[in-house]
């Protein structure tokens, strides 16, 4: 009796200790404080495909005889992602086209991206880091640039509007890419710019993530038609970080531009953050 309890304790005691090994190779779900917001677990290589992106920021700028105002706007994407695999399991590549513009008004001013401004901004590239047990989700530093090429990601932004790195980037023979105003003042402004990217956030599934965006916007106005229009203000973050937001939903994997905005439309892509 005392040597089948014996083997009975053992075998009781292997069960325990392969129970806890495993128990403490599973991870937590990866809890946002700054968004409220958990992640949720998926399979590694999951979030390969094409999704639609939408990006908020939100910033103030100082506005002659009124002080600050809220200022920014929203950009729609289209991303195609691809898994890096087993070597770099956490790692995927991204191209990101931008789909649409919306920009806030702004004192009473309101700019507007024509089509053919939109279409002509280069692809980013950028890299995505899960980690696909916890559900965290870290988009790397990308850059969008606006008629500037041939400046390196680091290197500072011109303040000569003759600089070299300027071009015609929706070449309708005006310098940079062209703004149409309206409002308090009505006219053409001619732009070029660098955006700075940083997202982080939760998976919420293979098919949504979202979180929140930092947006370091670099500019210049090269010209205008109105003088009114060349006065240039400097912009701060808003200080409530959760103005600055991004959330993303998948696609078919065909999908293109079109189906972006239509994604806008029907808000899949929602008005408001959803956290």
């Amino acid at each position: 009796m005392f040597v089948l309890l014996a083997r009975l304790a053992l075998r009781l005691g292997a069960l325990v200790s392969v129970v806890g090994t495993f128990g403490l190779g599973c991870e937590e779900p990866f809890f946002d404080d700054n968004i409220g917001v958990e992640g949720v677990p998926v399979e590694a290589g999951s979030l390969a495909g094409t999704f639609a992106l939408k990006s908020q920021a939100l910033d103030q700028a100082d506005a002659p005889l009124i002080g600050k105002v809220d200022a920014g706007g929203i950009t729609f994407g289209l991303v195609i992602r691809t898994w890096r695999g087993n070597e770099e399991p956490n790692l995927y590549d991204e191209r990101i086209e931008v789909c649409d513009v919306e920009n806030f008004e702004v004192a009473g001013l309101t700019t507007v991206n024509s089509r053919d401004t939109i279409e002509s901004i280069p692809v980013s590239d950028a890299v995505v880091d899960v980690d696909h047990g916890t559900g965290a989700f870290v988009r790397q530093t990308y850059h969008e640039f606006w008629a500037v090429e041939g400046l390196d990601d680091d290197a500072s932004f011109p303040s000569n509007p003759g600089s070299r790195v300027f071009y015609d980037m929706d070449d309708d023979g005006n310098p940079g890419t062209t703004v149409l105003a309206s409002g308090l003042v009505t006219g053409e402004v001619y732009v070029a710019q660098r955006k700075t990217v940083d997202q982080a956030g939760v998976v919420r599934g293979t098919d949504k993530s979202f979180g929140l965006a930092r947006v370091k916007k670099e500019g210049i106005i090269l010209d205008a038609t109105n003088d009114l229009l060349k006065t240039e203000s400097e912009r701060v973050p808003h200080p409530d970080p959760k103005q600055s937001w991004w959330m993303e939903i998948r696609l078919d994997d065909d999908a293109g531009c079109d189906d972006v905005v239509r994604a806008k439309e029907d808000d899949d892509l929602p008005r408001r953050r959803p956290f």
